[in-house]
């Protein structure tokens, strides 16, 4: 007998004893039952065909349900609620149907739940794992079958739908979800059957989806040293398996930082992929998810025993700073001082965790315990920050397969300053998905559009940009204050915020005290700026003022500093610290004098610098327009390239012999 004659069968029996089973659109209590709809009764079918042994009145039973890839987890969810009304009586007061998502969040706590209840369905989504624990805990593990043309006709028979071949044939190839919105609790089936009709799915693109590999420590720009630490723990680990060295030289314990989203789980998967590896993850949620204080602990040792077990390995610790500190005094601090020693005697490896390299992240490392971080366990640190520039156009890169020219890197580094990785791979997700409702191939117009609204600068924007870093680029190479690594200048703006539109960057001075040609040299080079603008333009812009980090106001606290707090000015007293030293500079005529005494002289000289290698400047001017930026040793080769030849007096050129 097929599911629809079995329940037609039911359908027009009476229930004569409490073996019959029950059908859902007869529930014993109306209220307390879900809303059926087309989709939810299809799924129905195929729960009473995969549990026929528990398709009776009042049957006690613990299942988990095993989901087809294709299946919609909501959908199945109030089916088997369904299943569960049609074979028991839930009467007001008492439990409800329990139907769980097994493996998800509470999944341990629903279990321990459904110990005293009568019946309970668990459902697995097909990327979810069952263990042998599983198998004891539930009477059966089912697979649910996949839709037939019998479900869609009885179906369709319940709502009273015409069975068309054409419809049923539609209703077995929509995805679940597509059917899920479709057919919304109190739409008529005619009208929803009928939208599926008038809306069809898109065509897939032809072109096959960019493929994103798994990455190594090789595609991880912008993470700094802990790159460098990596590549040593792989060489190290192939020495131990290799038996090279023993596995006290392995370095087998790290914290990571960092804000949220800057990469820190797709560095571990690249790390593992270096280290030929597997990576077992915990986490203190997880742990403490199991339980009390005993199963959470029980649940940490398992983790730990689990990456002993496939060691050498990397065990990932996520949340780590969520354990805290035993210093804090609260109501808890016996819970949270036998979970941070539970931690530590695991990390300290008393019972052996050779072979196992914690790498543990937190977003708030100062939080922690010091104990956590003392040396033999999590001794070594490592801060992941947000990426720059080029970082973020590698990470575009490995997330989409995309290479953006020089107009639209530009463009994309302004638009994602302050991205993080998981913005970054966010962004090429969303253009992927325009791409295909546009039945496109992924290009960089894509990328492009998803980027906050950018307005291009004017020539004449450009070119004010250009002499003003230009002059502060010149006159730090001619006072020697410092290499100058890189110069440049954006061709865009973000309408509405405040941004970098050009900078100059700077080498590392040497480690040495700073005297006070140090600062005036200093001093000197925030002024160049505008001193260039003055000398091609008789004028100079407003971008030199007003934040902190602004020209003049930088070079006006290096002067304050100099006059009053470092005993540099005109005398070796110290007025007081900066933020005093702002007062005094305000209500007090004399040191207001002597600091723009200070500026007023540095811009001469600056000025005098400018004027002298001009042509050297706009040369500078000229290749920044064209190019929006410079590496410093390009910018350097101008400068010696255009600098005016002197000759000396003190010795006159050798006359030739035949002179």
């Amino acid at each position: 007998m097929d599911i629809v004659e079995f329940l037609e069968v039911v359908n027009e029996a009476p229930l004569r004893s409490a073996a019959k089973p029950r059908v859902p659109w007869k529930p014993c209590q109306p209220d307390d039952d879900p809303f059926i709809t087309l989709p939810v009764f299809v799924a129905y079918c195929a729960i009473a065909a995969a549990l026929r042994p528990w398709n009776r009145r009042n049957a006690r039973f613990k299942v988990i349900l095993c989901l087809q890839v294709e299946a919609c987890l909501p959908v199945y969810t109030a089916a088997a609620r369904v299943f569960l009304n049609g074979v028991a009586d839930y009467k007001l007061g008492r439990t409800r149907p329990f139907v769980s998502d097994w493996g998800g969040r509470y999944s341990n706590r629903d279990q321990f739940e459904v110990q005293r209840m009568d019946r309970a369905i668990f459902l697995k989504e097909p990327k979810k794992d069952l263990d042998d624990e599983a198998i004891l805990f539930a009477d059966a593990v089912v697979d649910i079958p996949a839709r037939t043309r019998s479900h869609v006709e009885a179906a369709m028979k319940r709502f009273e739908l015409p069975i068309v071949d054409r419809d049923v044939e539609l209703l077995l190839s929509e995805p679940w979800s597509r059917l899920d919105k479709a057919f919304p609790e109190g739409r008529p089936p005619t009208l929803a059957l009928q939208r599926l009709r008038q809306y069809p799915r898109l065509a897939t693109p032809t072109v096959a989806p960019v493929k994103v590999t798994d990455p190594t420590l090789a595609d991880m720009h912008g993470y700094g040293k802990v790159v460098d630490w990596g590549h040593e723990l792989a060489r190290d680990i192939d020495n131990y398996k290799s038996g090279r060295i023993p596995w006290e030289d392995v370095d087998d314990g790290v914290l990571l930082s960092g804000p949220t989203g800057t990469g820190k789980t797709t560095f571990i998967r690249a790390l593992a992929n270096s280290c030929g590896v597997s990576v077992i993850a915990g986490s203190f949620s997880i742990w403490q998810s199991a339980g009390s204080l005993d199963d959470f602990l029980k649940a940490m040792r398992k983790t730990f025993e689990e990456a002993k077990a496939k060691a050498p390995s990397i065990l990932f610790v996520d949340e780590v700073d969520a354990f805290g500190s035993r210093n804090i005094r609260d109501d808890n601090r016996s819970y949270w001082t036998a979970a941070i020693a539970g931690f530590l005697e695991l990390l300290d490896g008393f019972h052996g965790r050779e072979g196992v390299v914690v790498v543990a992240a937190c977003n708030h490392p100062d939080s922690l315990d010091t104990a956590i971080r003392r040396a033999g366990r999590l001794g070594s640190h490592y801060q992941i920050t947000l990426p720059d520039a080029q970082s973020r156009l590698s990470i575009l890169k490995f997330h989409s397969g995309i290479e953006l020219d020089n107009s639209q890197a530009a463009m994309f580094g302004m638009a994602t300053e302050g991205f993080s990785g998981a913005d970054i791979e966010q962004l090429a997700r969303d253009a992927r998905r325009a791409a295909r409702r546009r039945l496109e191939d992924l290009s960089a117009t894509h990328i492009i559009d998803q980027l906050i609204t950018l307005t291009e600068l004017s020539g004449d924007f450009v070119r004010a940009l250009a002499v003003h870093e230009a002059g502060h680029a010149l006159v730090s190479i001619e006072i020697g204050h410092g290499e100058v690594r890189e110069v440049k200048i954006s061709q865009y703006r973000i309408e509405g915020k405040s941004s970098q539109l050009g900078y100059v960057r700077y080498g590392q001075m040497g480690a040495r005290p700073k005297t006070r040609t140090d600062y005036l040299n200093a001093i000197a080079v925030c002024l160049a700026g505008i001193a260039a603008e003055m000398e091609v333009f008789g004028w100079f812009a407003d971008g030199a003022s007003g934040s902190e980090t602004a020209d003049l106001n930088r070079a006006t606290e290096l002067a304050t500093m100099l006059e009053g707090a470092l005993g540099m000015g005109h005398t070796l007293i110290v007025e007081g610290p900066i933020d005093q030293l702002e007062r005094l500079r305000a209500y007090n005529p004399e040191f207001r004098r002597r600091v723009h005494d200070i500026l007023e002289n540095e811009f001469g000289r600056v000025k005098s610098i400018i004027q002298t290698r001009r042509t050297a400047l706009d040369a500078i001017i000229e290749r920044l327009v064209q190019t929006k930026e410079m590496p410093g040793e390009e910018v350097a080769e101008i400068v010696r390239r255009h600098r005016t030849p002197t000759v000396s007096l003190a010795k006159l050129p050798r006359r030739s012999a035949g002179a």
